[in-house]
């Protein structure tokens, strides 16, 4: 009796949430856009479709982000949007966002867009930030940056970097926090993906990016279109065959979004390097422990160039026998 009536008022506390469904279908939203293509073109053009669904753990969620944004009003953190969360729609990108909130960032004065996560708690942190939760946050911060001039609230400072967090919904002190750099050209990698998505007449002419790129489980336990997807008793194939290669547009755009991340955190590490660097020569230290961990400098011989030593010193061998197996070379833009 007690269990039914939790679950009829979930229910009527569902049903007065602000949802525009008119929304849903004409744009690419952020928390969706590296999910399944194939999920997204049911999502838009045939909802009526979809399986009955499981809200418990979207329910968990919402409670979740709650109690983040109270925790860090209680310890003085200037957050925006935090209970009453904006969507920001772009009709020429077609795409838009409910971002979590921004945290304001005392050190470098700007605002970090963020997203609240919770997992369970036999969740493998190791495989930790999601590719799919690090592009719906930089196209939060990216969307906030383009329609700054909507959000007075800002006072004209930056949305300047994002952070991911995840929470163990059995552990509210086992906090994961993921540093996540700004992207600014995300809205223009997945301005196509949009488009294809919402655009595309028919479901046949999308890959079953779930089965084909995330395993055939994956695709069954997390998708409530499976079944008019026919995934159950389908094979690998999408229908495109050789020539298609399956959907070289997500993965295109998958390849340089983590391209890009890379970029981003090598310039990062980079720069931190150097300035550990400096700090140890400054103090003229070799080795220091710093919180769990050790840092350590040292200097190290130079590499020898052995092939200029064999173009210098043996002009005339035939290297042509030494030659290794030829390799790929994968070219994206």
């Amino acid at each position: 009796m007690i269990k039914a009536a939790i679950l009829r008022g979930a229910d009527v506390f569902d049903a007065e949430r602000k949802f525009d469904t008119s929304e849903r279908a004409a744009y690419m939203n952020a928390s969706e856009a590296l999910t399944c293509i194939r999920k997204q073109f049911y999502s838009k053009h045939s909802p009526e479709l979809a399986a009955e669904q499981n809200w418990g753990y979207a329910r968990r969620g919402l409670h979740g982000e709650k109690y983040i944004v109270e925790r860090l009003r209680l310890a003085n953190v200037s957050v925006l949007f935090g209970e009453d969360q904006v969507s920001i729609k772009d009709d020429d990108l077609r795409m838009s966002c409910t971002p979590d909130g921004l945290v304001w960032d005392d050190e470098r004065d700007g605002w970090l867009a963020c997203e609240f996560k919770t997992i369970d708690p036999r969740t493998n942190t190791a495989n930790l930030p999601k590719p799919e939760h690090v592009t719906q946050v930089q196209i939060a911060a990216a969307m906030f940056t383009k329609h700054a001039e909507e959000f007075p609230e800002l006072n004209g400072h930056p949305v300047i970097g994002c952070r991911l967090i995840y929470m163990n919904c059995s552990d509210f002190n086992d906090i994961h926090e993921f540093v996540v750099p700004a992207a600014p050209k995300v809205l223009d990698r997945l301005k196509g993906r949009a488009n294809r998505v919402l655009d595309t007449k028919d479901a046949s002419r999308l890959p079953r990016e779930g089965k084909e790129t995330k395993g055939q489980s994956e695709c069954k336990q997390r998708c409530s279109f499976n079944a008019p997807c026919g995934v159950a008793g389908a094979g690998s194939s999408t229908g495109q065959g050789k020539t298609g290669a399956g959907d070289l547009s997500g993965q295109r755009q998958t390849y340089l979004t983590a391209k890009l991340m890379a970029a981003e955190a090598k310039q990062q590490q980079d720069t931190a390097a150097e300035q550990i660097k400096a700090i140890m020569t400054r103090e003229g230290m070799s080795s220091i422990a710093v919180d769990d961990g050790v840092v350590k400098l040292a200097t190290r011989a130079g590499s020898v160039a052995y092939a200029k030593v064999v173009k210098e010193c043996l002009p005339d061998i035939d290297l042509e026998p030494y030659r290794g197996a030829p390799s790929e070379t994968l070219t994206v833009k």
